[in-house]
């Protein structure tokens, strides 16, 4: 049997107002202490249970307090529970913020009544007894309800206030989430002078009397109402005594005032249309939560209209009521521009001294009061929009400016600042994904949370205009609502080629920080170079003295691009579009006037057009596949880039290209049909790429003194490199002759490249073997990549290269013996090197390698090297085999880590493994495989294992600072202290035959992915898995008998294994808990499917490889919107789909014996957008349709259980 579910990254759901509310699930199904709902039992039949989904602040457990008898002596028994800090009120009561206790009979109708009118008329939501309580509910219970979720409360002392039982529960009641939860207590002296209340003298001390006198309470319990009266009275408030009814009324203004300001500070409005939030909130909260006693600094950062402040006012409400002092300062960027920096300094000491006005005269004044009258204050403080070093050294320069646990919160658009305040934990806020944007869209476009039938299709080109950024869904959503679809058409039309205003300007202010400089690089990105290699037009830029380096980090800190994982450029496309609208309007939205053009279509209309534009730099015709020859140039004589790319018939490049003296960079990659150059491509050319021209036979001889980057890989065509190679490109930095497979050999004149930097040869199909041996005369050579070629025969002068940085070496075959490298001894003379990476190189034994070096990766070694030099290594990767022709291994070492591996103090990554099948001999003079894993460098941050077949035994209980833990293939028994690695977030352990047991997780709190596969003696995972984790894979491990629950695991994005242990699993249970919507189901091996009716909530249903699948049996979930059904060539019958009123989309492929052609007329009358197998190629699928397709067809993100 196989089951599996994906989680969407949102844990809450919406109610019918749009807010996002928690999920809950019965409390019978989870452990005590992980409950997040507690049913109240009241003490009497009348009373109604209720409950409330409640959270706990900074990762605290909720604490349980059982009230038998109230206190009264013989009195019958009853029992209920109060959650601390939580406020606990019938669902259908809106949440109090201040809780009024008072005697009835003495002020209800007088002061009590004035003070709870001013509150109620300031739109403060006030609890006050005789206005609350329903008839027949029970008195003491719902008190004490309203004053836990109550921020403030106010008792109002008078004669008579200590004669009230109810009055004294209330009080102790006050005091206790004083201390829990940091409720504010605000006294009122009506009547009475506090000392008296504080001292229970006067009327305080006969109430007291009378109540010993009655004999109902017991000591404890008067007790308890002392110490109340005592604490409470202590409390600096209001005294009413001897005032006159003008004074009271004066006093009624101030109270409402003081209280209106304390809840003004603590809590902030946010949207009630929130989408995704909470696990970015929770995730913080999580990390916040782990350091309560200390001063933490988290930063946020994004860009611009990402939700920053969103999520950032979300924390502070979340927060505040812990925290006596509190203070927000709302869009500092602007802010200070307007005010000044030391106004905001006034606020922040005004709201934590709770000091009505601060005359502050400088910023050096606010810095010094700051440091000396804040440094005792624990406070909650949240600074939004800080753009400047400036800000943050008059406001927060020192963390010792406050007191022991405070939190500061900062959002910003520059990562860079974060870097100035060293914030203990920086987190960078994304973009929705295409499901919770179109939740957000529908939200504010049509007030509810999916879009109308007959807009689906509208409603799905607008997410895509807004690219997941929450600014732009809310904004164009509020555009579009209550508009007919003729006008969606037409403003979506606009919406595609240029930014709406709201968006732009707020997106805008962060490049209108920008110098000139990092504006031109910004605007080429936009324009241009989205998805190009960094390095390759660093090249460009450097050459045009534009400083690119410290531009793009500048950018980047920004929030304005980001570097791919595989070093390409990445623009948000409403930024793109900003970038590219900026460029339209310097030319007054005329294209004939425009300096760059991006638009394929509109280059060859301005082409064909044979007018002189002096204006156009910038010129993008790739992709124009019908394009056979450029048409003539001439008429352009400024333009600078010419974009070719892709035209995949192109023959021909007119030769007035030459004519174009300013042109500086040229892109005709990728024309596979090219076969030449024109013989001149212009003196001043700096970047030519003519890589993966197929049919190029050869370059021109002469490409000038200027060029810099020459990128020619996979031209299998070429046959040779200019002779003059050396002696033209005098200027040459970087050159790529990757896969070049008809070029024999290299020029002895590629010595004369005297400014080269970067050089790439190589490729699978290259025929080159050796390196000519005036490569050593390349002084300011810094990379070689030799990856997937032939190239043997290295001289010793090679590895001398006075500059040389990094040499990367791998060979394809190294299963078959490997490329035979001799490595010169004189390597340790290179005190350049850093990188230094060997693969499927033969290469018996290291030389002694130089100190310089901070990553070194050699594979397949024979002897153990001795590494003890290497002080600065930070990536260590050593294998060892395979072994020789006759079978034999030249011997490895006994201990797994040599004795001076403990001596690599700056070590964080370490990979140790061995080839399948290098057993040692006991011919051999040297020790067989490794039994024990010691002395491992304690800052280690990676530590991966494989196939060490002998390794018995591991203690990794120094390991402190591990975060990623992989062991493969090997014999290890028990893995000592991995119960203690507290910084562990990714555990893989894969084949460990003889592992037994797993010890307790439960700690490890910032572990998030377990994989445990191929365990087959695994018997139990002890304890309780991490709370937080969000992906565990347990497959083939068939032993295992004890699996810790998994209704406790809240965040559980991701659950797939292949074992029988999975059949147990309640699968509702799962999906209310968790707030699972996506099942798939794959690899099932019976012939019927159950019925799935009882999944309510699951909106996407897969049906995968299910070979035996006949029929899907009973109904399918009525929530169901997206059915994809691929790979099941026996089924036959499916569910009747037409009661589905929510199914919006229906995939079917591979399917043979489905009869599709009725599922077919069946979407047809609904309007169900339907693919199938005959539509993968002809009828391309909308683009959400593409995304899902390609992420079924490759790396899923959907989980997997599999059971046997």
């Amino acid at each position: 049997m196989s089951w599996g579910f994906y989680k969407r990254a949102r844990a809450s759901t919406p109610n019918a107002e749009g807010a996002v509310t928690a999920r809950t699930t019965p409390s019978t199904n989870l452990p005590a202490e992980s409950r997040q709902t507690q049913v109240i039992e009241p003490p009497s039949d009348q009373a109604s249970s209720s409950s409330r989904s409640s959270k706990s602040m900074e990762g605290s457990v909720e604490t349980q307090h059982t009230y038998k008898n109230d206190g009264i002596v013989g009195s019958a028994s009853f029992t209920h529970t109060v959650i601390e800090g939580q406020g606990m009120v019938n669902s259908s009561r809106n949440a109090y913020e201040v809780f009024l206790s008072f005697r009835g009979e003495d002020t209800r109708t007088g002061f009590t009544s004035f003070l709870y009118t001013s509150m109620i008329d300031s739109g403060i939501r006030v609890y006050k007894d005789d206005k609350e309580l329903c008839e027949g509910e029970e008195f003491g219970l719902e008190l004490l309800q309203a004053i836990n979720q109550s921020e403030i409360s106010i008792p109002i002392f008078s004669k008579g206030y200590a004669s009230s039982v109810w009055c004294l529960k209330e009080l102790v009641q006050m005091v206790k989430c004083q201390k829990t939860r940091g409720q504010k207590i605000m006294p009122i002296f009506y009547d009475v002078a506090p000392s008296e209340v504080r001292h229970q003298t006067g009327g305080y001390g006969e109430a007291f009397l009378s109540h010993e006198k009655k004999n109902r309470y017991d000591e404890e319990t008067m007790r308890q109402w002392k110490t109340a009266l005592s604490a409470v009275a202590a409390i600096k408030g209001w005294d009413l005594h001897n005032k006159t009814n003008r004074e009271e009324g004066e006093i009624t203004k101030m109270v409402t005032h003081k209280v209106f300001n304390d809840l003004k500070k603590a809590y902030l409005t946010v949207s009630n249309n929130l989408v995704g939030v909470d696990p970015h909130v929770h995730k913080i909260m999580e990390n916040i939560g782990t350091h309560t006693s200390e001063t933490w600094i988290v930063g946020i950062h994004g860009m611009g209209g990402v939700g920053k402040t969103t999520i950032a006012k979300l924390l502070y409400n979340e927060l505040s009521n812990k925290y006596k002092n509190c203070c927000f300062l709302s869009n500092i960027r602007e802010t200070s521009k307007l005010k000044g920096i030391y106004c905001l300094q006034q606020q922040l000491i005004s709201d934590i001294l709770k000091m009505e006005q601060t005359n502050i005269r400088n910023i050096d004044e606010g810095i010094e009061i700051i440091g000396k009258r804040l440094s005792d204050k624990k406070v909650l403080l949240l600074l939004d929009d800080v753009e400047e070093k400036d800000h943050i050294n008059a406001l927060v320069s020192k963390r010792d400016w406050f007191g022991k646990g405070s939190k500061i919160i900062v959002t910003t658009r520059r990562k860079d600042v974060l870097c100035v305040l060293e914030v203990d934990w920086g987190y960078e806020l994304t973009c929705l994904d295409p499901n919770l944007s179109l939740q957000l869209f529908s939200k504010h476009a049509f007030r509810r949370d999916f879009p109308k039938d007959e807009y689906i299709d509208q409603s799905k080109r607008a997410v895509h205009i807004a690219g997941g950024l929450p600014l732009a869904l809310e904004v164009i959503g509020s555009l579009l609502s209550n508009k007919n679809k003729e006008m969606w058409d037409a403003t979506l039309k606009k919406l595609e080629s240029i930014p709406d205003d709201e968006v732009q300007s707020k997106l805008k202010i962060s490049y209108d920080a920008l110098n000139n400089r990092q504006q031109h690089i910004f605007l080429d990105i936009a324009c241009q170079f989205i998805g190009y290699h960094k390095d390759t037009v660093v090249y460009f830029w450097d050459a045009s003295e534009l400083f690119s380096e410290v531009a793009l980090e500048v950018l980047q800190n920004m929030s304005l691009i980001k570097i791919e994982i595989d070093n390409t450029l990445w623009m948000h496309d409403q930024l793109r579009d900003i970038g590219r609208e900026i460029v339209r309007q310097k030319s007054n939205m005329k294209i004939e006037n425009r300096c760059r053009v991006w638009n394929p279509k509109d280059g060859l209309e301005l082409l064909k057009r044979h007018e002189v534009i002096k204006s156009l730099k910038v010129l993008n015709l790739a992709h124009c596949r019908r394009l056979k020859r450029t048409p003539n140039f001439s008429a352009h004589s400024n333009l600078e880039h010419l974009i070719l790319s892709w035209c995949k018939s192109l023959i021909e490049i007119d030769r007035s290209i030459s004519q174009l003296k300013h042109l500086v960079f040229l892109d005709v990659s990728y024309c596979e049909s090219l076969q030449r150059l024109p013989d001149e491509l212009g003196r001043d050319l700096v970047f030519l790429d003519v890589s993966y021209c197929e049919s190029l036979q050869r370059l021109p001889d002469e490409l000038g003194r200027d060029l810099v980057f020459l990128d020619v890989s996979y031209c299998e065509s070429l046959q040779r490199l200019p002779d003059e190679l050396g002696r033209d490109l005098a200027s040459l930095k970087y050159l790529s002759l990757i896969g070049c497979s008809s070029l024999k050999r290299l020029p002895e004149t590629i010595g004369n490249l005297e400014s080269l930097i970067e050089l790439n040869i190589g490729g699978l199909t290259t025929t080159i073997e050796e390196l000519p041996d005036s490569i050593k005369k390349l002084k300011n050579l810094k990379i070689v990549n030799m990856r997937y070629g032939d190239i043997g025969k290295i001289h010793d002068t090679f590895w001398t290269i006075e500059k040389l940085e990094e040499i990367i070496i791998i060979h394809e075959d190294y299963h078959y013996g490997g490329l035979h490298v001799k490595i010169g001894d004189c390597i340790y003379e290179n005190k350049s090197l850093r990188i230094l990476r060997l693969e499927g190189v033969r290469i018996h034994a290291l030389p002694r390698l130089p100190e310089s070096l901070i990553e070194l990766e050699v594979r397949e070694l024979r002897v153990v090297p001795d590494l003890s030099n290497l002080a600065n290594l930070k990536e260590l990767e050593l294998s060892f085999g395979p072994p020789n022709s006759d079978g034999k291994s030249d011997g490895l070492l006994e201990e797994l880590t040599p004795r001076w591996i403990g001596n690599l103090t700056k070590l964080k990554s370490l990979t140790l493994w061995y080839f399948r099948g290098s057993t040692s001999s006991t011919d051999l003079s040297l020790p067989p495989h490794p039994r024990h894993l010691t002395g491992l460098p304690s800052n280690l941050s990676s530590l991966q294992l494989r196939s060490c077949d002998s390794l018995c035994s591991m203690d990794l209980s120094n390991l402190r600072k591990l975060s990623s833990l992989v062991i493969r293939n090997c014999a290890v028994a028990e893995i000592e202290g991995l119960g203690c690695l507290e910084d562990l977030r990714d555990l893989q352990l894969h084949n460990i035959i003889e592992l037994a047991m797993l010890p307790d997780l439960s700690k490890l709190n910032k572990l998030r992915d377990i994989t445990v596969r191929g365990c087959g003696n695994l018997v139990e995972i002890q304890g309780e898995l991490p709370r937080f984790l969000d992906r565990l894979s347990i497959e083939h491990c068939n032993s295992l008998r004890e699996f810790p629950d998994l209704f406790s695991l809240p965040d559980l994005f991701s659950l797939m294994g292949k074992t029988h242990i999975f059949m147990h699993i309640n699968l509702s249970q799962m999906f209310l808990y968790g707030g699972r919507d996506e099942l798939l189901v794959r690899g099932f091996k019976q012939m019927q499917i159950p019925d799935l009716s009882d999944l309510d909530g699951i909106t996407i249903l897969t049906v995968e490889s299910c070979h035996n699948l006949v029929e899907i049996q009973g109904e399918l979930p009525q929530s169901l919107e997206e059915l994809w059904i691929e790979c099941c060539e026996s089924l036959q019958k499916l569910p009747d789909l037409s009661s589905l009123k929510g199914l919006r989309e229906v995939t079917i492929l591979r399917c043979g014996k489905l009869a599709v052609e009725e599922i077919s007329r069946l979407c047809l009358e609904k309007s169900i957008k339907f693919l199938r197998e005959d539509d993968e190629e002809d009828n391309l699928p909308d683009w959400a349709t593409i995304e899902r397709y390609e992420r079924r067809r490759g790396a899923r993100q959907f989980a997997r259980i599999h059971s046997r």
